[in-house]
């Protein structure tokens, strides 16, 4: 008998699998970082089809074969499909997918990605209006990430987690030198993981 994980889950990105299946990949709750096969979900008459999305946030069954983890349901908890129709929002959601597959040592849970996941999502839904309000979105998404994962100081001003979701950019952001010093950071941060 297999034990079945009832967890959520950010679907970072998929891939096709065989002729009707396709291979996620998951930013779970209680998990972490885990791929999962998702067997026939790419048929047409799969009721899974439109749950899977990639950057949906869904609840997820899974189980635990030889080799991979297992999709048995999912049901939907938010979709951000708006978001991906503008292009910058999309841009910085592929961008943080990437980084997290990249830093993300497999199957760590961590809440404080998971919570940076949430608010990323959401300030995205709130500001987004110019490119500044992008590029500052991004930078407190990846430097939070970064925090979480413990290659950046929790110490960064405007980066540490307000408690509830905070809608707001912190008021650093708003200056374009405290971001230039950011980048420097982060870029550091970045070369020093050697990965």
């Amino acid at each position: 008998m297999h034990h079945i994980h009832h967890t959520e889950a950010f679907i970072l990105g998929s891939r096709p699998k065989g002729e009707d299946s396709k291979l996620l990949i998951l930013y779970t709750r209680e998990l972490g970082l885990i791929y999962a096969h998702a067997q026939g979900v790419r048929k047409i008459s799969s009721k899974l089809r439109f749950v899977v999305q990639d950057f949906s946030q869904v609840q997820v069954d899974l189980v635990r074969g030889k080799e991979i983890w297992r999709l048995t349901t999912a049901s939907p908890i938010r979709s951000y499909r708006d978001l991906l129709k503008v292009r910058p929002a999309a841009n910085i959601l592929a961008r943080t997918a990437a980084l997290l597959m990249r830093l993300v040592p497999g199957e760590e849970a961590s809440e404080e990605v998971y919570q940076t996941m949430i608010r990323t999502y959401a300030l995205l839904e709130v500001h987004g209006q110019s490119a500044e309000d992008y590029r500052a979105l991004e930078l407190l998404s990846v430097a939070r990430i970064l925090v979480a994962l413990g290659y950046l100081s929790r110490a960064t001003p405007g980066v540490a987690h307000e408690n509830g979701m905070d809608t707001d950019l912190p008021e650093e952001f708003a200056d374009i030198a405290y971001q230039h010093r950011l980048i420097r950071e982060i870029n550091q941060a970045l070369a020093a993981t050697q990965l």
